[in-house]
Parts: C-alpha cells; structure tokens; sequence
C-alpha cells in the first residue's frame, strides 16, 4: 500500500508536468517560466526517487 504523502507527491509531480507542457507551449521551450517550471519539476521529481530509494 502507498503511503499517503507519495500519492500526493505523484499527484503534485502530474500536474508540475502538465504545467510545465502549458507553459513551454505559450512561452516557448527556452523561457525563462519553462527553465523556472522545469527546475521545480526536477525537485519534485528527486524527492519522490529519494522516497522510493528507502
């Protein structure tokens, strides 16, 4: 069974994701509210590696 904060944490990463197709489509790949989206996507993501780590 999954613990609570990890499906929450997916549910964060999913929609980061989705955020981050939005804002690369209105503002282009090399914008600097892609890169900023991008990074936050990139935290989110390790965080959830370092839960499935333990």
């Amino acid at each position: 069974m999954q613990d609570k904060n990890v499906l929450n944490l997916q549910e964060v990463i999913y929609m980061k994701r989705k955020k981050l197709v939005k804002t690369a489509d209105k503002h282009g790949i090399a914008s600097k509210d892609t890169l900023k989206c991008s990074q936050e996507l990139d935290k989110l993501i390790v965080e959830y590696q370092k839960y499935l780590a333990n």
